[in-house]
């Protein structure tokens, strides 16, 4: 009886270079799952490595193991390693492997087909048939990865862009979406606010001005978006009351949040650093809109909207 063995031996992880290419589809959540699995459990599904025609490593499986474990500070590690004598067949493993991803996003599947075409070994048809997929499969997912500015790619490949927000900022023009990029990460704004902002973007009733908002200040931009998309324009009929549940709603928030100020330890209110300075700033804002209007606050009145509270 045959009996094949794994080629098991333990190298130093740092002199192993990430995969761009297996990177694309590492969301931050299986990065924390990952590290907490190894921290717990160890190294129990082992990394796969080729080793390269001209010397050195390369991941075929494991890219999300092998950057924890270097985040980890861990020196070496026992992996796979396997010998492939052309860099046709490393394009072809890189392929095969690549495609048994789960839960990968169109973008990130454009991306890894436009990588993959860069090796020069195969062409669309050919990428089709190694895949089981239709050619009409592929040229679609290649057209949402070019959708994406150059720019924007790059962050998706560096792991600085999760691929499923760079999906969202695929649908504004090309040459706004770097800038707006940038902001989204310098913020850490999540999924969920990108898809409002990108949805109120392209409707047609958006101003101009509130576009430039979302490109260049995508934190100040969404206060003027409600859950519909876009801020309604243009319906005066009940502006009065509108405005004066605004205020209430603004009471009833302000109070909710010195509760929260008064609970919570300083620790866990710095990590919301960020869009506090975007709230004292917008608050700044509308002090001044309201000084400005030459309104004379007097005493609270309950014939002035309700009472300082805020109940209904």
């Amino acid at each position: 009886m045959n009996t094949m063995k794994y080629p098991i031996k333990e190298v130093n992880i740092k002199t192993i270079p990430e995969n761009r290419i297996l990177g694309i589809g590492i969301s931050r959540n299986q990065k924390v799952l990952c590290k907490e699995s190894i921290k717990q459990y160890g190294l129990v599904m082992p990394i796969v490595t080729v080793e390269k025609p001209s010397g050195g490593l390369m991941v075929l499986k494991g890219d999300n193991k092998l950057s924890v474990l270097k985040e980890m500070d861990v020196d070496k590690a026992e992996v796979f390693v396997t010998s492939i004598q052309t860099s046709a067949d490393i394009g072809k493993a890189i392929l095969l492997l690549s495609s048994l991803q789960k839960e990968l996003n169109h973008i990130s599947e454009g991306l890894i087909l436009r990588e993959i075409l860069k090796f020069g070994q195969y062409n669309q048809k050919q990428l089709a048939e190694q895949l089981m997929k239709s050619e009409a499969w592929i040229s679609k997912r290649l057209s949402l990865a070019e959708r994406l500015n150059d720019n924007v790619s790059a962050m998706v490949l560096d792991r600085v862009l999760c691929p499923s927000v760079a999906q969202n900022i695929a649908r504004i023009p090309k040459d706004r979406q770097h800038t707006f990029a940038m902001k989204v990460y310098a913020n850490n704004i999540p999924k969920s606010v990108v898809e409002r902002l990108v949805c109120a973007y392209g409707n047609k009733n958006t101003p101009d001005a509130l576009k430039e908002e979302i490109i260049n200040n995508p934190l100040n931009a969404i206060e003027n978006i409600n859950t519909t998309g876009v801020k309604n324009i243009g319906n005066k009929a009940d502006d009065d009351v509108k405005f004066q549940g605004s205020l209430r709603l603004l009471l009833k928030v302000v109070a909710d949040l010195e509760a929260s100020f008064a609970s919570w330890e300083k620790e866990k209110l710095q990590k919301y650093s960020a869009l506090l300075r975007a709230v004292e700033a917008s608050l700044t804002r509308f002090l001044a809109l309201v000084h400005q209007g030459a309104v004379s606050l007097g005493k609270s009145s309950a014939s002035q909207g309700g009472d300082a509270n805020g109940s209904c």
